[in-house]
């Protein structure tokens, strides 16, 4: 995944983090392989998490998708 293209990408989570699906990425940690994201309907809510864990489908969808409860 090239870093370049993480810059303000949308992400889906598959289960819900601090309450929220929709995330978008703030900021990418290169040295440290992470990236800040902010949830798109609460922009105060941020988490930071590995670029590995973007890439795990179990986890992360790209794009902001419908997810049913």
């Amino acid at each position: 995944m090239l870093f370049n293209k993480l810059q303000n990408s949308k992400w889906t989570s598959l289960k819900k983090c601090n309450g929220w699906y929709h995330y978008q990425v703030l900021n990418i940690y290169k040295k440290d392989k992470k990236v800040e994201m902010f949830a798109v309907c609460n922009k105060e809510i941020k988490i930071i998490i590995s670029i590995y864990d973007l890439k795990d489908k179990l986890k992360w969808i790209q794009g902001w998708k419908d997810i049913i409860d």
